[in-house]
């Protein structure tokens, strides 16, 4: 098999000849990983790993998003962000500026200076597929892999307010929704079609829990969220595109929903997470819902040993990976607390497990 054919067979949940191997991290473990494992580019990483994926998006050719003066960078939305380490030699990009937080009214929104399709150049979208043609093709984190609620409301108002709003403001969260839909649909629409319907997978990417709960209730993730994913989804769905949903944490009371709006795989399988057990996950939702990740980023892979890692993958892939329906990849991005030897054995531990469960 070739690496979509094997991708295709797992969620068709048919077993394929090894698990297929799904890759995610922070810009600084690719770049030690490439370093280390002495590695030309990116794209030799992932061949080395033998990863079956490969993502796709469109180029942005719209207004600069990034300040070199001031290190500012600016999201689609108009989020400002910049760059925090939390060591000498890692960080995150945090948001520091929100655009409509102190914005209540929804009439106001219509003034908003919202994304524009015209932002983006879809015309090199087929090449770039030519060019990895024979892996599953899934669209690129970031602008190419929306999301609903942590992005764009909660980067929009932030955290605190986007929970008070659904509650006390639901009309401003219908706005504010409205308005994301009136891009993200065309947007999809747009890129779905220069995928010229060779597009495998469109990921939607949006936190629902925490580690022990969800975010909000079931009640409110229906009323608000339900539908705008189901949009999306639907409209990716009608050229070709599988649904593949992102979302950490204990978030189990809602696969029935997610798998009722339509979601096909769901990622990452925060093990750690309460509720989160891939043998229950597996026996409960496994015919109808295919499953990404589950290898522990919290505290297996930064912590252990090689041999400790084989023998967890070992553990998760009898669990959750006989007769497909299973992606084997990280709970999270790689962190650079996690030793390069560990991601190794990770994807080899996967490769001996095909070959010996075979």
């Amino acid at each position: 098999m070739n690496s979509r054919e094997r991708v295709h067979c797992a969620l068709s949940h048919k077993q394929p000849d090894r698990v297929p191997l799904f890759y995610r991290d922070v810009p600084e473990v690719s770049e030690r990983l490439i370093r280390d494992l002495k590695l030309k580019d990116r794209e030799a990483l992932l061949s080395f790993l033998d990863i079956d994926f490969r993502w796709i998006e469109p180029r942005y050719i719209g207004p600069p998003l990034c300040d070199p003066e001031t290190n500012v960078r600016r999201d689609i939305w108009g989020v400002e962000y910049k760059y925090v380490r939390f060591n000498d030699t890692d960080g995150y990009w945090e948001p520091v500026q929100r655009p409509l937080i102190e914005c209540h009214d929804p009439e106001a929104l219509e003034d908003y200076p919202w994304p524009r399709l015209e932002w983006f150049d879809f015309s090199q979208v087929a090449q770039d597929i030519d060019e990895v043609s024979g892996y599953a093709l899934m669209t690129a984190p970031g602008y190419a892999s929306p999301g609903m609620f942590q992005c764009p409301i909660q980067s929009l108002i932030g955290e605190e307010r986007s929970f008070m709003d659904l509650a006390l403001n639901p009309e401003f969260i219908r706005a504010l929704i409205r308005h994301a839909l009136d891009f993200e649909i065309p947007f999809i629409k747009r890129f779905c079609s220069a995928a010229n319907a060779k597009l495998d997978f469109f990921r939607i990417g949006d936190d629902f829990g925490t580690q022990n709960g969800l975010l909000m209730s079931r009640d409110m993730w229906r009323e608000f969220l339900a539908d705008p994913l189901r949009q999306m989804a639907d409209t990716a769905r009608a050229h070709g595109a599988h649904y593949y949903q992102h979302s950490c944490g204990a978030i189990r009371d809602l696969i029935p929903d997610l798998i009722e709006i339509g979601v096909d795989v769901l990622d990452p399988v925060q093990v750690k997470a309460t509720g989160m057990i891939p043998s229950e996950l597996k026996a409960e939702f496994g015919d109808r819902l295919c499953f990404s990740g589950g290898v522990d980023e919290q505290e297996l892979l930064p912590t252990g040993s090689p041999r400790e890692i084989r023998q967890a993958v070992f553990e998760l892939l009898d669990d959750m990976a006989v007769e497909g329906g299973f992606f084997l990849g990280p709970t999270h991005n790689f962190q650079a607390d996690i030793p390069t030897e560990n991601i190794v054995a990770m994807y080899e531990a996967a490769k001996e497990w095909s070959t010996v469960r075979r």
